[in-house]
C-alpha cells in the first residue's frame, strides 16, 4: 500500500503544480499529507530521479514547472505485431505549408 499512497502522491502533486495552485511549502505539505520536511525531500527525489523541472514561482505563489510537461506512470500496453506492420510511420502524412513566416 505504501507504493501506491507514494504514486498517488505524485499524481496529485503534478496536476497542483501543472494548475499552478499548490500554494507555499507548508500549505502543499498538508495538501499532501506530509511534513514540511519530506514535501522537500519528496521534491528533491523528483528533480534528481525523475528529472522534473520544479521551481517555486514567489509571484504565484506556487511550485510550477520550467518547462510544459507532466508525470506520467501507469502501464503502457505494447502493439500487438500485426498491428506494428499497420502504422505508416508517416508515409500517408500529407505536408502542409507553414502557417508561420
Amino acid at each position: 500500500m505504501a507504493l501506491y499512497d507514494y504514486l498517488n502522491r505524485i499524481r496529485r502533486l503534478d496536476a497542483l503544480i501543472r494548475q499552478k495552485r499548490t500554494g507555499p511549502p507548508k500549505e502543499l505539505a498538508d495538501k499532501l499529507g506530509i511534513s514540511e520536511r519530506w514535501l522537500y525531500i519528496f521534491l528533491e527525489e523528483l528533480k534528481v530521479e525523475l528529472d522534473c523541472p520544479i521551481r517555486y514561482d514567489r509571484r504565484r505563489r506556487s511550485y510550477v514547472y520550467k518547462k510544459p510537461g507532466k508525470v506520467v506512470i501507469g502501464f503502457t500496453k505494447e502493439l500487438e505485431p500485426w498491428q506494428m506492420r499497420e502504422v505508416s510511420g508517416g508515409k500517408k502524412f500529407k505536408i502542409f505549408s507553414s502557417l508561420y513566416v
